[in-house]
């Protein structure tokens, strides 16, 4: 299956990136995402509403003001501010729908993207429940403890599917390797077989997810490669880690590389936009085929990455 998309306004290819909360500082953050707007690529940062509660994470929420002033001010600049959980740690109904109470309270409006976290209990569709494949879903969990993933779940009281299907228009999945996530999952956005209740449309992304992975994502050669076959990329990443050094100063490699993709006529808009687009263009509906076939491609990537 191969899928060519006419980007708007004359431009060769789309790119864009989607920041997990995880780590995440006003410190650490405020250097990339200022970098990222000088250079006029536009993209999209998840975020906690509640401080983590658990001892795996650490990072910054609502609860500082100066962090908060600042997901005001990049908001104001055009990034999209995506839900990432209430919080790192369990979170009941009550409590998620408090922290997305504040959310709109404080940003303007629902978070219309949201990425589950981690093993938390309220995660929509998540752990092995995320997939089709029988033969992945039994390997994924022999792997890692079963996640509970109860947000769906109407008896639980962890449950805010309802939520989400009324608010929530775009939710994470597969993340593979390689730059051209539209030519690795040529339908990019899509309904998921079996979520139809309480989800909408779920998205691919490419795999960015510390420093040293999102350098050898944007190495020339592959930006390269995504001009040509006039692609699209997602690029998930941490901002929180690694990219920014103790004396607060931006990896310099990083930013070269940003400002090698900068210097192309790319489109570069927040996650949110460009699926919107290419939304537009199709919307693909369930298909159980397709998404086996994703899941063991998915894994297949997975092994060759180690």
């Amino acid at each position: 299956m191969k899928r060519d998309i006419k980007w708007p306004n004359g431009y060769d290819f789309a790119f864009t990136i989607v920041d997990d909360t995880d780590g995440a500082t006003l410190e650490n953050i405020k250097p990339v995402y200022d970098y990222l707007y000088e250079k006029g690529i536009i993209t999209t940062k998840t975020c906690w509403v509640f401080p983590p509660r658990d001892d795996v994470y650490k990072g910054d929420s609502f609860e500082r003001k100066e962090y908060l002033d600042y997901l005001k001010l990049l908001k104001k600049r055009g990034f999209e501010i995506g839900f990432h959980n209430a919080g790192s740690g369990t979170f009941n109904r009550e409590e998620t729908l408090e922290a997305l109470e504040k959310f709109k309270n404080e940003l303007g409006e629902y978070p219309s993207l949201h990425i589950n976290h981690s093993n938390n209990t309220e995660n929509i569709y998540w752990g092995g429940r995320r997939f089709s494949s029988k033969i992945v879903k039994f390997i994924y969990n022999l792997r890692r403890s079963e996640i509970a993933s109860l947000g769906t779940k109407k008896n639980s009281e962890y449950f805010w599917g309802d939520f989400v299907k009324e608010n929530v228009k775009y939710i994470r999945n597969r993340t593979f390797n390689g730059i051209n996530t539209l030519k690795i999952d040529p339908k990019f956005v899509y309904r998921e077989t079996g979520k139809e209740e309480f989800s909408n449309y779920w998205f691919s992304s490419s795999d960015g997810m510390r420093l040293s992975s999102m350098l050898s994502l944007l190495k020339k050669e592959n930006v390269d490669k995504l001009i040509k076959e006039n692609g699209a990329c997602i690029a998930y990443t941490h901002f929180g880690y690694e990219f920014v050094d103790e004396n607060g100063d931006l990896n310099e490699d990083f930013k070269k590389a940003i400002d090698y993709i900068a210097s192309k006529n790319g489109w570069f808009v927040p996650a949110g936009t460009l699926l919107d687009y290419i939304l537009e263009d199709k919307d693909y509906k369930p298909s159980k085929w397709y998404e086996k076939n994703m899941d063991i491609k998915w894994f297949l990537d997975r092994i060759k990455k180690g």
